[in-house]
């Protein structure tokens, strides 16, 4: 599958490559991109049925991972250093751990190796049920979201990917496949007997519980050269609640090597 892409910065330097989480899209990274832009070729992907990517029923990390590689394939890149978030933190891992060759570092944000609960139940109701044929504009759209949604970066963040079409809302993300298949994202896939051995960070935030001792574990048998850091006053979203901070760690990282 071709993604959908942007990038920033000469392709002379090396690449970074930025994978967002669910319900997210490349935009999401724009800020953080913005600051690695002069010494990184920068490449924002949206992943299958997020974005501006192609649909598929198949979201499995295995068919996420290809589609990494087919862009790296695409813009002539061998190797790569990955930053992912969340679901986009597995997609990075899987591919770590299926063709380390062409990682050559690998940042995961706020998420671990292992079987989530599915935690979405309530946003994919709310959001399959938005009646798109009479919503008048996004306030409108984040009225009816807050009814069930208290939080209200979280309803600007599924709003992003509401997109009006010849006079009609749509969603951009595919609800449909993305709740049928959501146990696939809250899991990941069994790669006993493989690890990444390159240099590997893992940022979460301590008001998250996404990373805890069972996730740095697990995470450890995969990936033996692992540091963890965790970010102060930051939730899940730790590159938006924290970005001087998320840049200042990443920026550490890749000066080591």
């Amino acid at each position: 599958m071709q993604l959908h892409f942007r990038q920033s910065g000469s392709d002379r330097n090396p690449p970074l490559l930025f994978l967002h989480g669910l319900f997210g899209s490349s935009a999401n990274w724009g800020r953080i991109a913005r600051h690695f832009e002069a010494d990184y070729h920068c490449i924002l992907p949206d992943l299958r049925n997020h974005g501006r990517s192609p649909h598929d029923a198949d979201i499995s990390y295995h068919a996420q991972a290809a589609d990494v590689q087919q862009l790296m394939q695409q813009l002539s890149i061998d190797n790569a250093t990955l930053i992912g978030h969340s679901m986009g933190g597995k997609v990075a891992m899987a591919q770590a751990l299926t063709r380390p060759h062409s990682v050559d570092a690998l940042v995961i944000v706020d998420i671990a190796p292992i079987h989530y609960a599915h935690r979405f139940t309530t946003i994919f109701t709310v959001l399959q049920q938005l009646d798109l044929l009479t919503l008048q504009d996004r306030e409108h759209a984040d009225s009816q979201l807050a009814q069930s949604i208290d939080e209200a970066g979280i309803r600007a963040y599924l709003l992003q990917n509401l997109a009006r079409k010849n006079g009609h809302w749509q969603w951009r993300i595919n609800l449909d496949f993305l709740c049928a298949g959501v146990e696939t994202l809250m899991g990941f896939p069994d790669y006993t007997g493989h690890q990444y051995a390159g240099n590997t960070l893992f940022l979460y935030g301590e008001r998250s519980d996404y990373v805890d001792q069972n996730g740095q574990q697990a995470t450890a048998r995969l990936f033996p050269n692992a540091d963890f850091i965790e970010v102060e006053n930051a939730g899940h979203w730790v590159y938006a609640e924290q970005p001087g901070k998320f840049i200042q760690y990443v920026e550490e990282f890749l000066g080591r090597f």
